[in-house]
């Protein structure tokens, strides 16, 4: 193997064990994200091979794999997004909520502090979410603007 094609399999690696990261975060949000994961670490595991054994690899079908599984775990960072933007919509139908607060930033960033994935005032749709990771756990909170009960998921990593 010459000094290049190494040089670009320890990029791949490299971006390998990035969107691996990427998509263990995002396994609470979609199933698809563990298969996805799952699928890298055996795609780390062949690169690490090659790397070792200084094998020849097809480097079109390495790079072709690594786009399509950043295209993908992209998609599931959307419907996160959209997933805590369906959250915020919920809490502003509520009337106690102050008008002039920056209110989605504001409960992002309290998700994000406590850790949590996910939150509904809907108990079940929280469970069902616990289903689809079968991680971590559910936790009944007190909204932190509204003071009404909401459920939020919170993933074990």
């Amino acid at each position: 193997m010459t000094e290049q094609t190494t040089s670009t399999l320890q990029q791949y690696l490299e971006k390998a064990y990035a969107l691996a990261y990427k998509a263990q975060r995002l396994i609470s949000v979609d199933r698809a994200a563990y298969r996805i994961f799952k699928e890298i670490k055996e795609l780390i595991g062949s690169l690490e091979e090659y790397i070792i054994n200084n094998i020849e690899y097809d480097s079109v079908e390495v790079g072709n794999k690594l786009k399509y599984y950043e295209k993908q775990l992209a998609l599931i960072e959307e419907k996160k997004d959209s997933l805590l933007l369906r959250f915020f919509r919920q809490m502003s139908e509520h009337p106690s909520l102050p008008q002039n607060l920056d209110e989605e930033k504001y409960i992002i960033n309290w998700m994000a502090s406590k850790g949590y994935e996910f939150c509904s005032y809907d108990k079940q749709e929280a469970l069902q979410k616990l289903d689809e990771v079968k991680e971590g756990g559910v936790i009944e909170e007190e909204d932190p603007l509204t003071g009404l009960d909401i459920w939020c998921l919170k993933v074990r990593k």
